[in-house]
């Protein structure tokens, strides 16, 4: 093991903040892999939760982008005559905007004995129920989610699952990233990390999704529900620096750009179209990285942050919600994690 990974792993293990099992991190530096560390007990494949959110849903509409450019401004009516809203545009749910509640518990209403057709058939009808507020302010929903699976498969005319895996066959096919449809585990269960002891389904889930919604759908939604590992996290990471450098064949920069860009006041959140960016205050990507930057968190303690300008990226898995949502280190922990990389790869700029 190289100095720089040893150090961190002390670091880590040293910090009173690492109250959780443990994780993984990987880093890019200019192309290269530079951090490559597990601390604690790890596993080999991590609920990443919301990271769906960029590794699929977001990646759907960069591709999208290359035949209709004008997708973010389309109103969604237009696409889904059953929605109420006439003003909401597909840009507004990428970048939460929309006026969405934060969260609804959908599970307790979805019935499972229903096959997934008829269960997202239930979700249309909650959607369609579901007010908007007149607030300014972007508030991170789910619910804008769910609409833009609607619009994927409308568009394309497929179920979420047989588009993921297109999507991944075209540009992370080296990857394991998966879903596990109908909550039927794909690898053994001791290659998953435990999540929550879930109060609501009475077990230690592992290998079933954590979103209680996207459990309630199958295992396969838009916003959560794709298990992956490290490397396949970094080679998502790989794919988004060469579409940001021009590099690759299909996907534009231009459009990443356009995707990671700032798309709404810094009083009203910090959204590109899909991609969080940095915080001014409390950035989970630490202190430093600069206001280019985009990426993701997940609630199961996984997050992917790129900094085009300094051309980083950092990766990190943990399952920081076992056995309880309630252990809190890891998000004090991570933004250390950013700043003590960053710090220790300033030297060789």
């Amino acid at each position: 093991m190289n100095p720089l990974n040893q150090e961190l792993q002390k670091f880590i293990k040293q910090s009173e903040d690492f109250d959780f099992q443990g994780l993984k991190v990987q880093a890019c530096y200019q192309g290269q892999r530079v951090v490559d560390i597990a601390c604690g007990k790890t596993y080999s494949f991590y609920d990443i939760a919301s990271l769906t959110k960029i590794v699929f849903t977001t990646l759907w509409f960069l591709e999208h982008s290359l035949c209709d450019p004008k997708i973010l401004q389309r109103k969604v009516q237009g696409i889904l005559p059953w929605y109420p809203h006439a003003r909401v545009k597909v840009g507004q749910l990428l970048n939460h905007s929309a006026g969405n509640d934060w969260w609804q518990p959908f599970y307790k209403d979805i019935s499972t004995s229903l096959s997934i057709e008829q269960r997202y058939q239930q979700m249309e009808k909650f959607c369609r129920q579901a007010p908007l507020s007149n607030g300014k302010k972007a508030v991170y929903s789910d619910i804008d989610f769910y609409l833009l699976g609607a619009i994927m498969q409308k568009l394309e005319g497929k179920p979420l699952l047989m588009i993921w895996q297109r999507l991944k066959a075209k540009f992370l096919g080296a990857s394991d990233f998966h879903f596990n449809a109908s909550n039927i585990r794909h690898r053994k269960l001791g290659d998953y990390a435990p999540t929550e002891n879930c109060p609501w389904r009475k077990q230690v889930v592992r290998g079933q999704v954590h979103d209680e919604n996207a459990w309630a759908l199958g295992g396969v939604a838009p916003h959560a529900g794709l298990f992956g590992q490290i490397g396949d996290l970094f080679l998502y990471g790989q794919l988004i620096r060469k579409v940001w450098r021009g590099e690759h064949k299909i996907l534009q920069r231009q459009d990443l750009k356009r995707f990671a860009a700032r798309s709404m006041p810094k009083d009203q959140g910090d959204w590109g179209y899909g991609f969080m960016l940095p915080s001014e205050e409390k950035a989970s990507a630490g202190d430093f990285f600069s206001k280019k930057s985009f990426g993701h968190t997940g609630f199961t303690g996984t997050s992917f942050w790129f900094d085009p300008e300094r051309d980083l990226f950092v990766c990190i898995l943990s399952n920081r919600v076992y056995p309880t949502r309630e252990n809190k280190g890891f998000v004090r922990l991570r933004p250390q994690i950013h700043n003590w990389i960053f710090e220790h790869l300033k030297g060789r700029a």
